[in-house]
């Protein structure tokens, strides 16, 4: 029986996503996430910039780089 899966991802960055021409909408996701293309299909619903950032994401993007 054929199963579909719903993952969702919140992506925050610090960087200036102006630009646009390298966010998750470019990613290369049948390879990221290894289908099989004989059997396996992958459709991007949506990808939209959300207007608040997740403070949570930015506070542990800003210790690592601290850390390193």
């Amino acid at each position: 029986m054929a199963k579909t899966y719903r993952i969702i991802l919140e992506y925050t960055t610090t960087e200036d996503m102006s630009n646009w021409m390298f966010g998750p909408e470019y990613w290369d996701w049948p390879e990221l996430l290894d289908l099989d293309a004989t059997r396996e299909t992958f459709g991007l619903v949506s990808v939209a910039r959300l207007p608040e950032v997740n403070q949570d994401h930015l506070s542990f993007i800003n210790q690592f780089a601290e850390a390193n």
